[in-house]
């Protein structure tokens, strides 16, 4: 899976090298994660296009997703080798570390402290927080999904605003990127129990389809949809839970955790 975003941005750095790696691997003393370096040899740091992970930080409400919408790679003086330097800069206090992305005030980071082999970890420098995201980084990168910023999400002046037919076509495109627009556009409206229903109905029929991205982003509704608070049927309910039960990708073993999380604090 190509997990950036095609376009260059200010994180993108010359091609890697094994130079690169190798003074990487010398200065923090570890051996970087096979996943990590083979992400990088695809492009080396930039903008992500699957930019979020199903994690539940409760900073505020409805906060369901971690963001991270870029991944830092490797040069002398860039990347991950100024991974000293912004530890003393935002004083993070744990040792033995690395860090992947941030902007300051939150960082996700490996994790040697504990194993040759290092954690995913999640840093909360305002609030002096760490939380143990992943056990690797090949299990990170299997739970990242597409987080979109739709026009039809913006406000003010000239926003675009997709109403419900043209989301109804557009769940219903034979096109992958429009079957998204569709969805995100869905969510507009559906404090209405009648079009919550079709969205539940949509969602179903797209967790069959053939291309992985749908499936993928279909699962990623259904999880918004149960844990958002909407009134959801009991009948999707079962049917997202057994239909992810059968399913071996590590995102959905992520989604049916959160879902059965959030079912067990709420219907006590």
């Amino acid at each position: 899976m190509n997990i950036w975003k095609s376009r260059e941005s200010s994180y993108t750095l010359n091609n890697l090298t094994s130079e690169d790696i190798d003074k990487a691997e010398k200065h923090f003393r570890v051996k970087l994660p096979k996943a990590y370096i083979d992400t990088l040899r695809e492009k080396n740091g930039g903008n992500l296009l699957y930019n979020a992970l199903p994690i539940s930080l409760n900073r505020w409400e409805g906060d369901n997703y971690l963001l991270i919408e870029h991944l830092l790679g490797i040069k002398e003086n860039e990347g991950i080798m100024m991974t000293d330097y912004y530890v003393k800069e935002w004083q993070i206090k744990r040792k033995n570390i690395i860090l992947l992305s941030g902007d300051g005030h939150e960082w996700l980071a490996l994790d040697y402290n504990h194993s040759e082999n290092p954690k995913v970890i999640y840093i909360d420098t305002e609030e002096d927080k760490i939380i143990e995201l992943y056990s690797s980084f090949d299990e990170m990168v299997d739970n990242l999904f597409i987080q979109e910023e739709n026009e039809d999400d913006q406000v003010g002046e000239g926003a675009i605003i997709i109403t419900l037919e043209e989301a109804r076509k557009l769940v219903r495109s034979n096109d992958i990127s429009e079957i998204k627009n569709g969805l995100d556009a869905f969510e507009h409206y559906i404090y209405e129990d009648n079009i919550l229903t079709e969205h539940q109905d949509d969602i179903i029929r797209l967790l069959k389809h053939d291309e992985e991205d749908v499936v993928e982003y279909a699962a990623q509704k259904a999880w918004s949809a149960i844990t958002m608070g909407y009134n959801v049927k009991r009948e999707f309910i079962n049917y997202v839970i057994s239909d992810f039960e059968k399913r071996q990708d590590q995102i959905f073993k992520t989604f049916l955790y959160l879902i059965s999380e959030y079912l067990n604090d709420n219907e006590r």
